[in-house]
Order: C-alpha cells, then sequence, then structure tokens
C-alpha cells in the first residue's frame, strides 16, 4: 500500500486543537485508547536504507510487526509493506524488497526508538476513517535501553480522504502552533546527521553547459541506474509503476538503455569494469524477459477478450504459466 502522511514538530507545551470542524458534515472525530509502540530499526552499518529513504523495522505493539517504507520520489508518500513474523527474524519477502539499497550488505539493529502515540480519527457520516492524526511522544534509546534523546511531533496519515482534508487538519494544527517543515521519518532523527547524508546512488543533476566525455558519460550511467533501482521494488511486489507501465518493462528498459551506454562510451571506460557488467545486464534483461512475455500475451489477451461481447474475462487476467496436457485432454 501507499502511504501518505504530513508531520508537525512540536514542543511539550502544545495543546492539540479540537479536530471536529475539519470532519465533512454529520461527521465526527473519534480518540483511540494511547498505546505504546516499540520500534526496533535495521540497516547497514553505513545506514544504506535510512539514507536513502528507505527503512525495516520490527515494531512492537503493531498487528504485523515487521514493515518496510520505500520512498516514492515525493515527500510523505511512501510504499508500506507489513508483514507477521519474531522479533529476531525480518521476514525474506522484505529483506529482498530492500537489496538494491543494502546489496548484500549485513543488516541489523541500529536503534531503538519508544512511542507514546495519542490517536484520533476523522471519520466520515457512515464511520469510514478518512484521515487519522496521532501525537507522538518519542524516545530513542540505546543499546542498553539509556534515553539518549527526546522528542515529539504530530503525524496526519491520510486514509479514505482526499488532500484537501489533509490541508485543511494541517491549517488547524499550524493555528495551534505547530510547525510543518521538511518530512523526516522518526529513525532518521533519532539516528541524526549520518542518516541524513546523501545516498550511495547520485541522482542526475542534468548537463552543464559545456559538458565533458566524463559529464555526458557520468550522467547517462546515472539516469539507468536510477531507472533500474527504482523499479526493482516494484517488480518484487508486482505494483504498476507509474503512467500506467510495469516495473518489468521499466527495468528491461534500464538494463536496455545501460548496456548500449555502455557499448557506445567503451573507449572511455575500463574494460574490466564495463565488460562484466554488460554481461550481468544481459542476464537481467533476460530473467525479467519471460515476465514481460507474459505481460504482453495477458494485455492481448485482455483486448481480445474485450472485443468479444460473448466471451467477457472480466477486469484480471491472470498469467499462470503453460501447462502440458495428457493426449486425453
Amino acid at each position: 500500500m501507499v502511504e501518505e502522511e504530513q508531520k508537525y514538530e512540536v514542543d511539550d507545551a502544545f495543546v492539540l486543537p479540537d479536530l471536529t470542524g475539519t470532519a465533512p458534515a454529520g461527521g465526527r472525530v473519534r480518540a483511540s485508547p494511547p498505546v505504546t509502540l516499540v520500534a526496533r530499526y535495521l540497516d547497514t552499518v553505513d545506514l544504506r536504507l535510512a539514507r536513502a529513504g528507505a527503512s525495516l523495522r520490527h515494531r512492537r505493539g503493531d498487528e504485523l510487526p515487521w514493515t518496510v517504507k520505500l520512498p516514492t520520489g515525493t515527500p510523505g508518500v511512501r510504499h508500506e509493506i507489513s508483514r507477521p513474523g519474531p522479533k529476531g527474524q525480518p521476514p525474506p519477502e522484505l529483506v529482498e524488497l530492500v537489496t538494491v539499497l543494502h546489496r548484500g550488505a549485513p543488516l541489523a539493529p541500529v536503534t531503538v526508538v519508544r512511542t507514546v502515540r495519542h490517536a484520533y480519527e476523522v471519520c466520515d457520516r457512515a464511520g469510514t476513517v478518512l484521515a487519522e492524526v496521532v501525537d507522538d511522544r518519542v524516545t530513542v534509546l540505546d543499546d542498553a535501553g539509556v534515553t539518549t534523546d527526546t522528542f515529539r511531533e504530530v503525524e496526519v496519515e491520510l486514509k479514505a480522504g482526499d488532500r484537501k482534508l489533509l490541508d485543511r487538519i494541517g491549517e488547524v494544527l499550524g493555528e495551534a502552533g505547530a510547525q510543518g517543515g521538511s518530512f523526516t521519518p522518526k529513525h532518521v532523527r533519532a539516528l541524526g546527521a549520518a542518516a541524513q547524508t546523501d545516498p550511495d546512488l547520485v541522482a542526475p543533476a542534468g548537463l552543464p553547459d559545456e559538458p565533458t566525455a566524463g559529464d555526458v558519460v557520468t550522467e547517462a550511467v546515472r539516469k539507468e541506474v536510477g531507472r533500474l533501482l527504482a523499479h526493482d521494488p516494484l517488480v518484487r511486489l508486482r505494483a504498476p509503476a507509474a503512467g500506467g507501465d510495469t516495473g518489468v518493462h521499466q527495468m528491461r528498459v534500464a538494463c536496455r538503455r545501460l548496456r548500449s551506454d555502455l557499448r557506445t562510451f567503451r573507449p572511455l571506460l575500463r574494460k574490466t569494469w564495463s565488460g562484466p557488467l554488460r554481461t550481468e545486464l544481459r542476464w537481467l534483461a533476460g530473467v525479467l524477459g519471460a515476465a514481460r512475455d507474459a505481460e504482453v500475451l495477458r494485455a492481448r489477451l485482455r483486448r481480445t477478450a474485450d472485443a468479444d461481447p460473448l466471451s467477457p474475462l472480466g477486469p484480471r487476467v491472470r498469467w499462470t504459466g503453460w501447462t502440458r496436457c495428457s493426449p486425453n485432454g
């Protein structure tokens, strides 16, 4: 699922305002009992996940304690995937989702964040939760359980509501003294400056007015590596890409263009680096090829079925692979 939220900094003297006026006509604000959540975040020694805007945590107090959050490119909007599992063993599926970030480096606990949460649900007339407002008092703990930092923040998470509701709640909070600002996750605040340095992957910045050959090569490689890494989690999640495309297609495009760039710029590159990389990209493109063929075939089947009013397949067509039939059927 995609999570969209806004954060606000508040001090200990802040009083959460009455949010009733933000609910639609006939709606109400429903308070939940306070809960204590203890989250243990895993990362590499050099904080590759945090620096890339991602996280992997186990949080005691959640129904599904293990959660991965992945950036989408928009501040405050992230992919959130939760799974069950014991405290000391992250689900392999979630570890795989951050493969492009940890790249095989060991994942270990890096910080513990304890949150005392007071939550309030903004509901419509039918009781549907449109947004959730949480007032969090956060304590950062070291390995020995000693407090190293404390802070308080208010989060507003969009549920079934729209962006206008998010803005309306933000206005009420702002009038009460809450300070909106940059979106900084709790564990990043807890980890400090080391978690806020640049990620390993440097984003394309555009070419200068008089680029050198090195500038052109660097920009081209960064662009397609960025495309490749951004869509890897979507492929594993079987989630759609932007613009109605698929992650599989975008990853194959990245492989093809990156291999082409490495071939075009071969005289400027170290062969001991670019050669093996092109071989690996060819292998990856081949693996993705079977999945892409299935996507294309599925789309053709859907178009054919839609054109036949007597044989509708409905909104979903699933690919299950070829099945060998016996002579008797």
